[in-house]
């Protein structure tokens, strides 16, 4: 999260997007614990999540509006 927040700081929220090192990262960390542990997060605020978490990629990738995909179960289940 520091990371994240000194980012911020310097170059601006809107310009950060979620990135993650997956599925390298499935061997200690989940991509699932990575993100829950970003929205369970107080260090940044819901609207910080909502740029970083998916808004600035649509803005910067120019995606509309997206349909909304009905939940496949997953195999654990």
């Amino acid at each position: 999260m520091k990371a994240i927040r000194e980012a911020a700081d310097l170059v601006g929220m809107e310009k950060l997007m979620w990135g993650s090192d997956y599925p390298r990262t499935i061997t200690a960390i989940t991509y699932k614990m990575s993100y829950d542990f970003l929205v369970k997060s107080s260090e940044l605020t819901e609207n910080e999540k909502h740029l970083f978490l998916g808004e600035n990629a649509k803005k910067f990738y120019g995606f509309g509006v997206l349909p909304t995909l009905p939940y496949i179960k997953n195999m654990s289940e």
